[in-house]
């Protein structure tokens, strides 16, 4: 073996140089900031879609049941989320009145039972008197709190005997 064929055979086994070791760990360094930035906000798009479709699948209800009842216009209560419970049971109530070939409901799914809340920090659904609207985080408003993790969905409501739906002439 000449002297020529050890040298190129220590090479070969030789590690990074210190510079091209820094240069690596920057690249990795900057692909990694531009990953985390990129990925960053997923799971706060993920909620405002999920509040969106949920405020999209109430407009639906409203509709629906202004379709097969009446219009559904009650006031709203910028203060209070009362009315936001209000509206969500009517189209959750089930016209007990059979004489007609109209759908009598319910319009929205009896089993989700949502909280209200004020907190700035939720995604909120609010009645604006003829329609929903999201209010997200940062926004104040009082309104229907959107569950992520599936705790509003439960029992069916039942509704008392006698429950005069929203909007009713």
């Amino acid at each position: 073996m000449n002297l020529q064929s050890q040298s190129n055979s220590k090479r070969a086994i030789r590690g990074m140089s210190l510079s091209e070791l820094m240069i690596t760990i920057s690249i990795l360094g900057i692909l990694a900031a531009v990953a985390v930035n990129a990925y960053g906000d997923i799971f706060g798009k993920s909620k405002d879609t999920i509040s969106q479709n949920v405020v999209a699948t109430l407009n639906k209800a409203t509709r629906e049941f202004s379709y097969s009842q009446w219009d559904l216009e009650y006031t709203a209560t910028p203060t209070s989320a009362k009315d936001e419970m209000y509206v969500l049971r009517t189209l959750q109530w089930k016209d007990p009145d059979n004489s007609e070939l109209n759908p009598k409901g319910p319009f929205m799914r009896q089993d989700w039972n949502p909280t209200t809340s004020s907190d700035t920090k939720d995604h909120r659904i609010e009645w604006t008197g003829s329609a929903w609207k999201l209010t997200k985080p940062g926004t104040a408003g009082t309104g229907l709190k959107v569950a992520f993790d599936g705790t509003d969905l439960g029992t069916p409501h039942v509704h008392a005997t006698g429950f005069t739906p929203a909007g009713a002439k």
